[in-house]
C-alpha cells in the first residue's frame, strides 16, 4: 500500500530537486519565460519533478489564449512533445532566461536556509503524532477513532476521505440544521437504481433523488421501515408517494403505475437590473404518468456515495480506491456493550473492535426473516447481530477474539508498517451511542468553534441584505444529477489560500492550500486544526445546492467575499475559491467549467 496516509514530514528535499533540477532540464527546456509557436506565447509555468522522463508532464500557460472568464488557458504537455515543439519556437531571449535561473536560485537558497529549522518542526510533529497513534500517550475519542479505522484495515484514504468535506457540511448545518448535523444509528439504503421509462431514484443516508419520463431529479427525504420481513421504503411525491419494497434479488418494486408532477429546465438567460446581472434559470411545469417501478442497481451509475468520497479520496492515494459501497441496505453509526465489544458502520464495511484492536470486514442487512439480521462477513469470526425493536442489536453472548493490528513504524517508503494485535471481548448487547460516533479528524461543530449568530448568516437572522443567488451553469443531460446537486456552499470572507496563510499554514510550491489541508488532516497533524478553525472563522454564509445545483445564501453586508465549493466532474475532483462582489439586493453567479480550477 502506498503513500494513502503518508506525509507527517514533508521532505524539503523534494522541493531542492525541483529547483536544482531546473539547470539540469534548462539544456531541454526553460521554465518561467516565453517561446513564440506560431505567433503565440507560451509558458511552462512547472513540471513533474517525480518524473523526468520524456513521459513526464508540464503544466504549460498560454497568455494569449484567454478564456471567457478572463484567466489565461493550460494545458499538460509531455515533456518529449515539448522537446519536440519549442525548438521550433522563436526562443527566449538571454537576459529573460537569466532573471528566470536568478530567480530559481534565490528561491532554491531561501528553501535550503530554511530546510534545517522546517525538518526539525515536521520531526517534532512525527514524533507527536506517531506517539498518539501508538498509543504511547492518551488518546481523544476522535484519536482512538481514527486509529481504529487506519489500523482495521480499511484504506486509509477512505477513512480520511471526507475530511475536506466535514467543514463544509458543518457550516451548512449550523445554517440549516435540517439539511445537516448527525444522522441517528440505524439502517438507511444507499445505491443508484435505475428503471423503464427512465426511472432513476438515488439514495443516500439522508435524501432521495427521484425522476421518471425525463422530469428533473427531485430531492426529497425518504424513510426506511424494517418489518413483515422486508424493506419498505417511502418517497414523497405528489400526488400519491411512491412506495417501494425491497425483493430478496434486491430490486426495488413498487405496485402500481406512479403519476408523477415535477419540473423540466428549458435553459438559462440573464437579466440586467442596474448594475447587477441576474441569471435566471428557465423552468416548466411537466407531468409524466410512468410504469410501475422496476428497479434494479445493475448497470447503474456510480452512486453519489461512491462519487462524493471518490472526490477526495483520490486526492492523497496512488490509484488505490478500496471497495465500493453495495447497493441496498446498510448501517450507519456506532454500537458498544458492556462486555467490550463495539462496531463503527460505514457505507462500504463494518469495523469491530475490542479496545485497541480492530479489524474492517463486509456486512449485509437481511429482512427476509423476523427479526431483521446484519451478517458481519469475516470468514474467521463471522458475527450474526439480530435488530431488535428499540433498536439495540443483539450479538449472542461469548467470548469473542477480535484480530486487529498496532501501529509499529514505518517502512522506506514512509508508509505505516503493523503487527499483530489481537484482544478478547464478551458479546452480548449493543446499544446505539454507548460508542458515539467520532467526527472524523477536521470536522468541526457550531458549539466547538464557536460560530454563531453574530458571525454567521442565518436564514431566519440575515447579517445583511446583499443575497447571493448560486445557479449551476452544467449541461444536464435528461434525468441526471448536476455535479452541483446536493453540495454544500460555503462564502468566506477571505480567499480560502488567504485563509490557509491566516492559520500560519504554509504552502509549499507545486501544491496547492487545499491538498495542504487534505494531507494535514488526513495525517492528524496540528495544521488540520489550525486550517479547520480559520476557515470557520472566515464563514459569513452557506447553503446547500438543491438537484439543479441552485442554492439561495442568506444575506450579508454588501462587500467582496469568495465562494467555496468542492465536487467532481469528467472523473476527477475540482473546486472554486471565487470572488465574487455582492453589492445590496439581489446578486447571481453561474457556476460552471469555464470557472472551476483542478485540484492538485
Amino acid at each position: 500500500m502506498r503513500t494513502s496516509h503518508r506525509v507527517l514530514q514533508f521532505n524539503v528535499a523534494v522541493l531542492l530537486v525541483s529547483f536544482s533540477t531546473g539547470v539540469a532540464v534548462a539544456q531541454d527546456l526553460h521554465m518561467h519565460v516565453n517561446y513564440v509557436c506560431g505567433g503565440q506565447r507560451l509558458y511552462i509555468e512547472n513540471c513533474n519533478i517525480r518524473d523526468l522522463s520524456d513521459a513526464g508532464t508540464c503544466y504549460v500557460g498560454h497568455p494569449d489564449h484567454v478564456l471567457p472568464n478572463g484567466l489565461m488557458a493550460y494545458t499538460t504537455e509531455t515533456r518529449a512533445a515539448l522537446k519536440k515543439l519549442l525548438p521550433t519556437c522563436k526562443q527566449p531571449p538571454a537576459d529573460e532566461i537569466a532573471r528566470a535561473q536568478a530567480f530559481e536560485k534565490k528561491q532554491a537558497d531561501l528553501y535550503a536556509a530554511n530546510e534545517k529549522k522546517a525538518n526539525e518542526e515536521n520531526d517534532a510533529i512525527e514524533a507527536r503524532a506517531q506517539a498518539v497513534i501508538t498509543g504511547k500517550k492518551p488518546q481523544t475519542a476522535e484519536q482512538k477513532a481514527l486509529n481504529r479505522c487506519v489500523t482495521s484495515g480499511r484504506l486509509p484514504a477512505t477513512c480520511m476521505g471526507n475530511t475536506l468535506m466535514n467543514p463544509f457540511e458543518s457550516i451548512v448545518a449550523s445554517v440549516l440544521p435540517s439539511v445537516g448535523g448527525p444522522l441517528p444509528p440505524g439502517p438507511h439504503i444507499y445505491g443508484n437504481f435505475v428503471g423503464q421509462d427512465q426511472w432513476r431514484i438515488e439514495f443516500d443516508d439522508r435524501f432521495s433523488m427521484t425522476t421518471c419520463g425525463g422530469l428533473d431529479p427531485q430531492q426529497q427525504k425518504y424513510e426506511l421501515v424494517l418489518k413483515n420481513n422486508t424493506a419498505m421504503i417511502t418517497v414523497p411525491n405528489k400526488p400519491k408517494d411512491i412506495v417501494l419494497t425491497m425483493r430478496p434479488d434486491g430490486t426495488l418494486a413498487g405496485p402500481i403505475p406512479i403519476t408523477m408532477y415535477g419540473i423540466i429546465t428549458l435553459g438559462q438567460h440573464n437579466e440586467t437590473s442596474g448594475n447587477t446581472v441576474t441569471h435566471v434559470t428557465e423552468y416548466k411545469e411537466a407531468t409524466r404518468n410512468c410504469p410501475a417501478p422496476v428497479l434494479t442497481s445493475k448497470g447503474a451509475a456510480p452512486s453519489a456515495v461512491d462519487i462524493g468520497t471518490g472526490v477526495l479520496k483520490s486526492m492523497f492515494s496512488d490509484g488505490e480506491k478500496g471497495p465500493p459501497t453495495p447497493p441496498g441496505l446498510r448501517m450507519h453509526g456506532s454500537y458498544g456493550g458492556q462486555g467490550g465489544i463495539g462496531i463503527d458502520f460505514y457505507p462500504e464495511s463494518a469495523v469491530v473492535y475490542c479496545g485497541d484492536a480492530a479489524h474492517a470486514s463486509p456486512y449485509a442487512v437481511q429482512v427476509n426473516g423476523s427479526p431483521p439480521v446484519i451478517k458481519i462477513e469475516d470468514p474467521a469470526r463471522p458475527i450474526n447481530l439480530t435488530m431488535k425493536p428499540d433498536g439495540e442489536l443483539d450479538a449472542g453472548s461469548g467470548p469473542y477474539e477480535v484480530h486487529g493490528r498496532t501501529i509499529t513504524g514505518k517502512n522506506s517508503n514512509d508508509d505505516f508498517t503493523f503487527a499483530p494485535l489481537n484482544i478478547t471481548c464478551n458479546l452480548g448487547p449493543l446499544k446505539p451511542g454507548a460508542a458515539p460516533a467520532v467526527p472524523p479528524a477536521g470536522a468541526m461543530t457550531a458549539s466547538a468553534s464557536g460560530a454563531g449568530p453574530s458571525t454567521l448568516s442565518m436564514p431566519n437572522a440575515p447579517l445583511g441584505n446583499a443575497g447571493l443567488t448560486i445557479v449551476s451553469g452544467f449541461s444536464a443531460q435528461p434525468g441526471a444529477l448536476n455535479p452541483l446537486a446536493g453540495y454544500p456552499y460555503t462564502l468566506l470572507r477571505e480567499s480560502f489560500t488567504a485563509t490557509v496563510a491566516k492559520a500560519g499554514v504554509p504552502v509549499p510550491p507545486g501544491s496547492s492550500p487545499l491538498k495542504v489541508m487534505g494531507a494535514a488532516c488526513q495525517n492528524h497533524t496540528p495544521d488540520c486544526q489550525k486550517i479547520t478553525q480559520a476557515w470557520k472563522s472566515e464563514a459569513i454564509s452557506a447553503a446547500r445546492g438543491d438537484v439543479a445545483g441552485k442554492a439561495v445564501l442568506p444575506g450579508v453586508p454588501p462587500g467582496t467575499y469568495y465562494l467555496m465549493i468542492i465536487t467532481r466532474y469528467n472523473n476527477q475532483p475540482i473546486f472554486w475559491d471565487m470572488k465574487v462582489d455582492l453589492k445590496a439586493g439581489a446578486n447571481s453567479v453561474t457556476l460552471d467549467p469555464r470557472n472551476a480550477a483542478p485540484v492538485k
